[in-house]
């Protein structure tokens, strides 16, 4: 029986909900080793995710010896996945660039001092980096040319790849009726297409494995498929691991269970009625639509763990479901309480996947 791979996935200030979609891509492959995790202290995995977000955010949180602590697990060898965020996080595009990993030097097409107009969707579209501008040409599905054929995936804010010290595995090919433009579509075709779209690269003892699209997108089984397909290919080193928390059984796990399940119905309805809000968050602009799909996640994993015999969890897990959702239902316009909420959403949501792989594993 193979080794299974262990997945360290940063959840921290700067990640954004897409984690989720990695998470679901990963436990449908049977992947389920998986530590959530806020910071850089020591890695223990065969794997780091980056996933999208906000790398400023995610700098400004880990810090210089943050980034040490990436660099020396690649080196020693493991492998790093960025995807979106994560990839810029490790991309140098730039002659000053910001102290990131700026471990793939490169040129990106989709920076410029002077972007094309925007069309729509203005707080998607441009996001200052020194004295220029990263700005993102479209969204939504693009196709890819990938193993000699098409492939779809989405784009949500990814680069374009003119050159890198690295190897091209995709590149963008096409646009499709479901691709949103936020500019020209001549202007954008010039910017994406023929460029790289996904790259890998060795670096001393580990690799790098960068996305631009979003692979891990539940709307794209293929381009799961093939993501999974290129996790396959590393070489797990035995790490351990085991869920957090005490087992929890018969009416105590019922009525547990039943407590959990209430407090994140709760914080789901709190969010859904916080619709005129939206909190401007580093350089991301978040809606109640984001707090809710955490809450969507939380309530659809606890459904599925209802006949569950016993679970290994937290026995605090429910308390901190209920501050989440006392916490959404008070929020108004100010983005640090948006932004600490998040923090915690984020954490709970995490806790409730490894509780729900207990109950698929037995741990």
């Amino acid at each position: 029986m193979r080794t299974p791979l262990k997945i360290a996935l940063y959840i921290g200030r700067g990640a954004s909900h897409s984690w989720i979609w990695l998470v679901d891509t990963l436990r449908e492959a049977g992947i389920t080793q998986i530590e959530f995790i806020t910071d850089m202290g020591t890695i223990q995995a065969d794997l780091l995710v980056i996933s999208g977000g906000d790398p400023f955010a995610l700098f400004s949180h880990v810090g210089s010896s943050g980034v040490d602590r990436m660099r020396h697990f690649i080196e020693t060898g493991g492998t790093y996945v960025g995807i979106c965020a994560g990839t810029y996080f490790a991309l140098r595009f730039h002659e000053d660039p910001y102290p990131w990993l700026n471990l793939v030097d490169g040129r990106i097409s989709n920076f410029s001092m002077d972007p094309p107009p925007n069309l729509r969707m203005p707080h998607k579209y441009r996001v200052p980096y020194r004295e220029g501008i990263v700005f993102h040409p479209v969204r939504d599905e693009v196709v890819l040319e990938y193993k000699g054929g098409p492939l779809s995936a989405p784009l949500y804010g990814g680069p374009g790849i003119v050159t890198a010290d690295a190897v091209p595995l995709a590149t963008y090919s096409q646009f499709t009726n479901n691709t949103s433009f936020l500019c020209e579509k001549e202007a954008a075709a010039d910017v994406l297409l023929g460029k790289t779209a996904v790259l890998s690269k060795q670096w001393k003892n580990g690799r790098l494995l960068l996305f631009g699209p979003h692979f891990e997108h539940p709307h794209f089984p293929e381009a799961n498929k093939e993501l999974i397909s290129l996790l396959s290919t590393i070489t797990p080193r035995g790490y351990p691991y085991a869920v957090r928390g005490q087992q929890i059984s018969g009416r105590e796990k019922t009525r547990w269970l039943k407590d959990l399940k209430r407090w994140v119905s709760n914080g789901r309805l709190a969010a859904f009625g916080l619709e005129n809000y939206h909190w401007k968050i580093g350089e991301k602009i978040y809606d109640p639509e984001r707090l809710a799909y955490f809450f969507e996640t939380c309530f659809r994993l606890i459904r599925s763990m209802e006949h569950a015999p016993s679970l290994q969890g937290m026995y605090d897990l429910p308390e901190r479901a209920k501050d989440v959702a006392v916490q959404t239902r008070g929020l108004g316009p100010d983005t640090q309480k948006a932004e600490d909420l998040l923090e915690k959403l984020k954490t709970v949501t995490a806790d409730i996947y490894s509780l729900s792989f207990s109950a698929e594993t037995g741990i």
